[in-house]
């Protein structure tokens, strides 16, 4: 009886010790948010933690300023509102977009050659070969309840430029793509409140 009893007690006690590992999924925050990259040193002077992603010139990069424009032509537009210093996005059903103040919006789509990029103002036109689907975002409660944000292959970042490997521009890319000397990365996301731009440029 006593060996019995203890095979149960441990079996309860293995079941609990499993439980506690499993990663566990949570809810996901609605409403804008904005993404930084996390990566590793892994054996080199290149780490990264939640460096903020930005618009800049169509594409999307670290350690570059947000490229965003409000007309002040406009009547009853306040631009005051719309400062363009931050690059806030809303997500869709499997879709990205920027979250913007101009009609129409601007979506996010990884272009041909794999670099995530977004739709120019006043169009929705997206180019040959893109991709616009396939993006999700994930809790983990499991490991610190960071919100990690998945698209259509896995996120890199490649350097351009001369400077420090910390501090030189880094452009995002999605899955299969030929630059070289690039980082797998991590990309996770923070609650953002309000819209930043009126447009990205």
């Amino acid at each position: 009886m006593k060996i019995i009893t203890g095979i149960l007690a441990y079996s309860l006690a293995a079941r609990a010790a499993a439980a506690a590992v499993v990663p566990r999924s949570g809810p996901v925050p609605s409403g804008p948010w904005q993404a930084g990259v996390w990566k590793t040193a892994e054996g080199t002077d290149v780490f990264f933690w939640g460096d903020l992603i930005n618009a800049h010139n169509g594409k999307f990069w670290i350690n570059t300023n947000v490229t965003s424009y409000c007309p002040s032509d406009i009547d009853g537009l306040d631009c005051a509102a719309y400062p363009g210093t931050e690059t806030i996005f809303v997500q869709g059903n499997g879709t990205l977009f920027l979250n913007v103040g101009i009609p129409g919006g601007q979506q996010v789509y990884v272009a041909e050659d794999g670099s995530l990029s977004y739709t120019v103002p006043h169009s929705g036109a997206i180019p040959p070969g893109a991709n616009v689907t396939g993006f999700s975002r994930s809790r983990s409660e499991a490991f610190g309840g960071p919100v990690e944000l998945f698209g259509p292959g896995y996120f890199n970042i490649c350097p351009f430029g001369e400077g420090e490997p910390r501090e030189k521009p880094y452009q995002v890319f999605l899955g299969e793509h030929k630059r070289d000397r690039c980082y797998w990365t991590v990309v996770r996301t923070y609650q953002a409140d309000r819209v930043s731009a009126w447009e990205y440029l």
